[in-house]
């Protein structure tokens, strides 16, 4: 999902009225269904609206650590895959279609630099199908992840996000640099207002690695034990 799409995401989130995310959070995440399932009519249905096909994520996206607030973040996740081990039902990665074939645009290009692109993690629920949209950026660096935004918000960029890049330095100096970010979520298509971070809080499936407030790194990933145990 290009910038464009980003843009419409976020004048939906203005005046929707926010869904409750019903995202099976009574479910134990237990083992995931084999991703050769077929997906259910609903997902099917959302997936045509969406544009979106399946897509097999590059190791580095996998791999990635994610931050889940896009103005003033507090903790790092990750990774990305770990997100995805979390969820109670059966999973499926997927991508635009015009997302897909820029992302292959730009990678053929020569000494291009880090650039975004969004990909999908769909939650395929008995009547609940969920989509967490990660942008993710590999090899991205604070600066870069800075500079990006800038192109948006011009000389205004450092109030709202300075503060975030250093908190963003201090997990690379730890090792633990984000290069992903959980920007979207959305129930059976309609988006959910409330702040990711807080939502991951409330499933408590998804231990934070990094504290962007302490400047400490945490033990962190998934949870296993009590009701959010796998």
């Amino acid at each position: 999902m290009h910038c464009r799409a980003t843009a419409i995401l976020l004048s939906a989130c203005l005046f929707c009225a926010c869904a409750a995310p019903v995202l099976a959070a009574d479910k134990a995440p237990g083992k995931q269904a084999a991703s050769t399932q077929a997906p259910s009519k609903q997902a099917q249905e959302l997936r045509q609206t969406g544009d979106l096909i399946p897509y097999a994520p590059p190791s580095e996206v996998l791999n990635a650590y994610f931050t889940a607030d896009e103005n003033a973040p507090t903790a790092v996740y990750g990774p990305v895959s770990a997100y995805a081990k979390t969820r109670a039902c059966k999973t499926a990665w997927l991508i635009e279609k015009g997302e897909q074939t820029r992302v292959e645009r730009l990678k053929g290009l020569k000494d291009i630099p880090p650039f975004e692109f969004s990909v999908t993690l769909e939650e395929d629920c008995p009547g609940t199908v969920s989509h967490a949209v990660f942008v993710t950026s590999p090899g991205s660096t604070p600066e870069a992840w800075f500079a990006w935004r800038r192109q948006f918000h011009g000389g205004k960029a450092a109030g709202y996000y300075g503060e975030a890049q250093e908190h963003l330095k201090k997990a690379v100096q730890s090792g633990l640099a984000p290069t992903a970010e959980l920007r979207f979520l959305s129930v059976n298509g309609e988006l959910v207002c409330k702040n990711l971070e807080e939502i991951l809080k409330a499933e408590g499936r998804l231990a934070p690695v990094f504290d962007l407030t302490k400047g400490e790194a945490l033990k962190g990933g998934p949870v296993t034990s009590g009701r959010a145990g796998k």
